[in-house]
């Protein structure tokens, strides 16, 4: 079929150049073959002058960013500064120089034997400054009972000094010797006789058996001389019968004196 169309065409070629198609289906081709022109919005024009003020003014911008960077520049350098030491102890070599304190950790039994010195040594020490508060504390009352009992203001407070007194303990005789000295010299015959009283603790003690032997011949009130004599009697000390005797032939002493004096020779003789 199409090898026959083609002998046709071939054979009426001169008919066929000679015809021209109607005018209508040439317009329709000329149509076709216009090519097709899109249409372009329309677009703004902006003069040269507006794009150098544009430029302008990103140059103005770009130096303010630069100087507020400079501005801002020594605070992160400080920070840098800061971060710098710790960049040096991350430094191998650094850390090298620093292994001997690591190393120099103890095993554990020679840390705890150190632990229990140290707590040995501060119980010690703790000790020590007990026994020393107390010293101080002991001293610091005598001080205060010894002057309680040369108050010559209040014979009351004399009294309660000398019953402090019997609450402390005897170093050294000091007590003692502040009850003795308060027996044989202290105006009130009631203070006398307190510091006597006080004396009775520390009988057993030969020093206060000679103190009291001794005193008994500075006794010149009826009560305190009755009262020693009836505790030497008591303790069964004849070292006072020649004192005894004495007060016994006394004229100037009172019966009551002597009967009570009479009473303690009988006594000790007969013991």
């Amino acid at each position: 079929m199409e090898d026959d169309l083609e002998k046709f065409i071939q054979h009426n070629r001169d008919a066929f150049d000679h015809k021209t198609p109607p005018p209508v289906v040439l317009n329709r081709i000329l149509e076709q073959m216009k090519p097709n022109v899109e249409k372009k919005p329309a677009g703004i024009l902006i003069s040269f002058q507006m794009i150098r003020w544009a430029v302008a003014c990103l140059i103005l911008v770009a130096c303010g960013i630069t100087f507020l960077t400079l501005h801002n520049k020594p605070d992160n350098t400080v920070l840098v500064s800061t971060k710098a030491p710790i960049r040096q102890r991350e430094n191998p070599t650094e850390n090298s120089v620093q292994k001997p304190e690591v190393t120099a950790t103890s095993p554990t039994k020679p840390v705890q034997k150190s632990i229990d010195a140290i707590e040995q040594d501060l119980a010690t020490r703790k000790q020590a400054l007990v026994a020393k508060l107390k010293a101080q504390n002991s001293t610091s009352k005598k001080l205060v009972v010894f002057e309680g009992l040369h108050n010559m203001e209040s014979s009351a407070s004399r009294i309660t000094a000398t019953e402090a007194v019997r609450q402390l303990k005897n170093q050294g005789n000091d007590v003692v010797d502040a009850l003795v000295q308060t027996l044989n010299s202290d105006p009130n015959a009631n203070v006398r006789l307190a510091a006597l009283d006080g004396l009775t603790r520390f009988y057993q003690d030969n020093y206060v058996r000679q103190q009291l032997i001794a005193s008994l011949k500075k006794q010149h009130d009826p009560m305190v001389q009755i009262t020693m004599i009836n505790l030497l009697t008591r303790m069964q000390e004849s070292g006072i019968l020649t004192e005894l005797e004495k007060i016994v032939n006394d004229q100037n002493t009172q019966k009551a004196v002597k009967d009570c004096a009479y009473s303690g020779i009988l006594q000790l003789q007969s013991s």
